[in-house]
This record gives C-alpha cells, sequence and structure tokens, in this order.
C-alpha cells in the first residue's frame, strides 16, 4: 500500500476523490494511487429479477491527459459508498492533472473532475520533505476549518522508528503569529512520516496568510515548509449578529422572512430561521453544499470589494442590492465622462430581461439607480423558485 501523502478531498457534482502518493528516492520516479468515491446518488439502480437492485457504471481517466485507464462493474445491492483505485508507476517528481469521469451505464449520466497529485523527491542521506498542502486549498472562508497535510523523509543513517515533532503556524502579512499548534503522524512506511493537523480559522479577518511547518530535532529544524492562504471574509448567515444578518439578506429575503427573523427568541432559533432560509433557496438538497448559498457569499465579496464608498457599506447602495439579487449582469456599459451628463453606469441581464441605469450625481462614486425598485423585484422574483411577499 503507498504511503499517503496527501488526503485531499474534492468535491465533485457528488462522487469524491482522494490521492496519496509514495516520493522518488534513488531513481526519479515516484508512484501514486487515486480513490474514486461513487456515492449512491451519483447511480440510478434498477431492479433484478431477484428483486434486488443493480447498478452499472464505468470509470476512465488519464494523467497529464494521457495513460488511459477503465475500470467498471455491475454491482446487485451495491453498499455505497463504492470505492475504486486507480494505481499509477513510474511517475515523475512534480505535479500531475488526474482526469476522473464516472458514467452511468443505466442511465447515461456523466460525473467528471480532476485533481492535482504531486510526487516529492527524498533525499536519501538528509532530511528532506514535500510541500505542506492546504485543503481546501485556495481560499477558505474565516469561519471555516483547513487541513494540513505533510510528508517527512527520514534520511539513511538516523534511525527508521524516529518521529520528529511537527510544529505548525500561521502567520499574517504582517508575519505575526495568529494560529499556532502540532500536526500528528498518521502514518510511516519505509522512512516516510506522514503528519496531519485541523486549523480553525474562526475569527480571523480576511486577507492572506501563510502556514509554515518545521520538523524539529531536539533544538534544531531539521525540514520546513510553507504554502499561502487567502482567507474570505465571514459574514454572518445564520443570525449571530440579528442586525447584521438582516443587512446582508434583506436583498433576497421576503418581509416574511424579515419578520420571523426578527421574532426569533434566543441564538438557536435564529439559527434554526436561518437554517429553513438558506435549505429553501438550495437548488440540490440531496448534497452537503447549498450552491446558492456558496455563490450569495461571492456575491457579498464582490459588493463590499467593488461597491463600498466613504461610509456607506457596498451592501447599503444601489448597486450593491441588485448585484445581491441577480448576480452578475451580462453587459456592463460604463460612461464616466460626458459632456452634460452625469457620470452613468449601465446593467443588462438577458434571463429574465431587465436594465438597469446607476448615475453619480455628486462625483464621489455614489452610484443611484433611476429606475424605481418594482421593475428589480419583479426580475427577480420572476427567476427564483421560492414565493416572496
Amino acid at each position: 500500500m503507498t504511503l499517503a501523502a496527501a488526503l485531499t478531498m474534492l468535491a465533485l457534482t457528488s462522487f469524491s476523490l482522494s490521492w496519496s502518493s509514495y516520493p522518488s528516492r534513488s531513481t526519479d520516479t515516484g508512484s501514486a494511487e487515486v480513490t474514486v468515491l461513487i456515492n449512491e446518488e451519483d447511480l440510478i439502480a434498477v431492479s433484478t429479477v431477484a428483486g434486488g437492485s443493480l447498478v452499472s457504471y464505468e470509470i476512465t481517466a488519464t494523467i497529464d491527459g494521457e495513460g488511459f485507464l477503465r475500470k467498471g462493474s455491475r454491482i446487485t445491492d451495491a453498499s455505497f459508498p463504492i470505492s475504486e483505485v486507480l494505481a499509477y508507476d513510474l511517475l515523475e517528481t512534480g505535479g500531475h492533472i488526474v482526469s476522473v469521469t464516472l458514467t452511468d451505464l443505466e442511465s447515461g449520466a456523466i460525473l467528471s473532475s480532476e485533481v492535482e497529485i504531486f510526487i516529492d523527491a527524498a533525499n536519501g542521506t538528509l532530511w528532506s520533505s514535500g510541500g505542506v498542502r492546504i485543503s481546501p486549498d485556495g481560499c477558505v472562508r474565516a469561519s471555516g476549518c483547513v487541513s494540513l497535510f505533510w510528508n517527512v523523509y527520514i534520511p539513511e543513517n538516523e534511525e527508521e522508528e524516529y518521529v520528529p515533532p511537527v510544529a505548525y503556524a500561521l502567520l499574517d502579512r504582517s508575519t505575526d503569529v495568529v494560529r499556532e499548534g502540532w500536526l500528528t503522524s498518521e502514518a510511516r512506511e519505509d522512512r516516510v512520516i506522514s503528519y496531519s493537523a485541523d486549523v480553525s480559522l474562526n475569527g480571523l479577518e480576511k486577507g492572506r496568510y501563510r502556514f509554515t511547518v518545521a520538523a524539529l530535532q531536539g533544538d534544531s529544524v531539521v525540514a520546513s515548509s510553507s504554502s499561502s492562504i487567502l482567507v474570505l471574509e465571514s459574514w454572518d448567515m445564520w443570525g449571530d449578529d440579528v442586525d447584521e444578518t438582516k443587512t446582508l439578506i434583506r436583498p433576497i429575503a421576503s418581509t416574511h422572512e424579515m419578520r420571523e427573523l426578527e421574532r426569533a427568541g434566543g441564538l438557536g432559533d435564529r439559527n434554526s430561521v436561518m437554517s429553513d432560509f438558506w435549505a429553501r433557496r438550495d437548488p440540490n438538497p440531496a448534497t452537503r453544499e447549498n450552491e446558492y448559498l456558496d455563490a450569495y457569499l461571492l456575491r457579498l465579496d464582490r459588493i463590499s470589494r467593488d461597491f463600498s464608498t466613504t461610509g456607506i457599506r457596498g451592501i447599503n447602495t444601489d448597486r450593491g442590492v441588485v448585484y445581491a439579487k441577480m448576480g452578475e449582469p451580462d453587459i456592463v456599459e460604463n460612461f464616466p465622462f460626458e459632456i452634460g451628463y452625469y457620470p452613468y453606469i449601465t446593467w443588462q441581464y438577458f434571463t429574465p430581461s431587465l436594465a438597469v441605469t446607476f448615475v453619480d450625481q455628486d462625483g464621489y462614486g455614489y452610484y443611484e439607480m433611476v429606475e424605481g425598485w418594482n421593475i428589480v423585484d419583479r426580475a427577480f422574483n420572476a427567476r427564483e423558485g421560492w414565493s416572496h411577499d
């Protein structure tokens, strides 16, 4: 079995991928395994003559656009999740892209995604390590949690049983430490030790941070690595601060929903009201993610970044409210300087049809909408699937 160099879970339409790798040592190549985890909602079950249910699927995969692999099965009374392992050998040091497609042979439905895997280089005579990996990578909400994964490679002149302690620190732009702790050793095989840790980001301000990990031997650092992450603002979507939540959801909430939140008693009641609020908007309740909520959080990021003016939050501007309701316009036209006219911007949406104009009458970047709110509300209600009053 290969050593778990990283257990990076990627959310696909539903099925998921994880991977593990073994480093290159005396040669220039290593190996990896990619595990495809198929959930019950990924496949359509059909009845068999024996009265049981049958699922039938095929998995195809390539690595760096080559190395075509195919696996498939017909299973009666399948116990989900179903796990299929794709093995890759003779992989050069560095990153590789594995593309995976799952085909339901009963319905013809196709799901696909890809994952980047890494092969580290291990030095046989010196302490060395792979890069520290963060899941989820890229960016994460300040209300979320990330997992760290790191491999340390034991040199040949060191006892194989020795497991050095590994510390981590999360540093902000000023290099101040805002989180610190220890990683736990998860597995050891052939002079490779895998470490991991879960780190909460609650309470952090938005911005870019850097994780640094270090393996210690006495007072010396024998191996280290670092990686950066972008922390996005943690918007209060659950009524922890009722006034803040009301401000953030007002563009998309009905009068009845706002009253429900106002009448809720303690924090538990407000959380329950908001849980129902977002559940009504979830386009795919069968999945763990609420795609509408995720998209709305990204809208709030954009509104805060691009529509805020001196003393006025973006969500309280006309452009912020329209953007919260409708998202990115299909056409944006800017008219900053025209003789005899104030600077103005037009937004046009195709489905449903909506055109609005924002005018900056003072020249300070505060744009007010010309049209009445009734046309925006009408377009918003026509597109959304829940009731508004």
